[in-house]
């Protein structure tokens, strides 16, 4: 994909809902269960990611997304 879409506004803050939990997301390396990772982290929860093995570049983007809004990140 030449432009790819980003997974919301950088300025988005969560309500925090989330705090002191961990969400766990299956194949959430891209798509819409990356975008459920990130929103995750942006309401405060850390996020464990299970994804398959050859897509760990995609993974690594979602980290970078999970770690900027503060949170921990498991894979």
């Amino acid at each position: 994909m030449r432009n790819r879409p980003g997974p919301w506004r950088r300025s988005y803050r969560g309500s925090g809902r989330l705090a002191g939990k961990t969400g766990l997301i299956t194949a959430g390396d891209s798509g819409i269960r990356r975008a459920l990772a990130i929103a995750f982290a942006r309401k405060g929860a850390d996020v464990a990611v299970v994804y398959p093995p050859e897509e760990e570049r995609n993974l690594q983007e979602a980290v970078r997304w999970i770690e900027a809004a503060g949170r921990k990140s498991f894979w």
